[in-house]
């Protein structure tokens, strides 16, 4: 994968969420759910665009998904709506379906959305005393997601990982509201997330968000405003997505 760095492999121990975090006390049981067609294919949407094989700007068709996929066209055409719903493609008159733009607008624009609600919800958060153990345990969690993700070379599931640590943090704040506000651009994120890993080392990635840990338990509120800053607008404006998504074009035009 371009732009990964050799310390991921020979990276440092240090600040990294141990592994042994990975095991969930028993009031940290998720309840599982059947899933779909309809989830399957809208899994495979974000993983291919989160990898690059979907690229920002390109046309989905949905004969060329039910070839890929396997499946028939109803579940396609579900998790098509489900995604437009969520801003991931957009669909126009004459130009059919398309992967959702991510250029340096579309970047600043939900880093705007991003900051107030993050900081919102760490405030409320530290305010209330949520910032102990059991909540550093969960993020500490997270964080050995996107290491397990990360070892495993799996680009899709590191940044459904890194999704899930701010879903988290976000919950935090107590406030469904923000929290629905915020899950209204998560699989947004989950894309850029996973094109991030392109032009940065999944090892710096996870070392960031242990320093955003580090600092949320710290319980200063001015210090966690200024590191949520710092933080959502390296990993937005640190990366050249334009040029990295120009490469991938030309790299798959090559091939083909």
């Amino acid at each position: 994968m371009a732009g990964k760095s050799t310390t991921q492999t020979g990276r440092s121990k240090k600040n990294i969420a141990p592994l042994a975090l990975k095991e969930q006390s028993p009031d940290q049981w998720r309840v599982a759910r059947p899933r779909t067609l309809v989830d399957h294919a809208v899994d495979a949407i974000l993983a291919a665009a989160s990898r690059g094989l979907i690229l920002p700007g390109d046309r989905i068709a949905e004969p060329d998904l039910v070839s890929r996929l396997g499946m028939s066209r109803v579940p396609i055409r579900e998790a098509l709506r489900i995604l437009e719903s969520q801003g991931i493609v957009t669909s126009e008159p004459y130009k059919g379906i398309r992967l959702m733009e991510i250029s340096h607008q579309r970047l600043e624009q939900i880093i705007d959305v991003r900051i107030p609600l993050e900081t919102l919800a760490c405030r409320r958060a530290i305010e209330a005393g949520r910032n102990g153990q059991p909540q550093l345990t969960r993020l500490y969690q997270a964080v050995a997601d996107m290491q397990m993700m990360m070892q495993r070379d799996d680009v899709y599931g590191f940044a459904s990982a890194d999704t899930d640590f701010h879903r988290t943090l976000c919950s935090f704040g107590h406030n469904p509201v923000l929290s629905n506000l915020w899950e209204s651009i998560a699989r947004q994120l989950t894309v850029i997330f996973g094109l991030s890993t392109m032009g940065k080392s999944m090892s710096d990635i996870i070392e960031e968000h242990q320093r955003l840990i580090n600092v949320f338990a710290e319980g200063d509120i001015d210090k966690m405003t200024a590191e949520i800053e710092n933080h959502v607008r390296i990993q937005a404006l640190d990366v050249d997505y334009e040029s990295i998504i120009t490469q991938r074009r030309q790299q798959r035009i090559s091939a083909s």
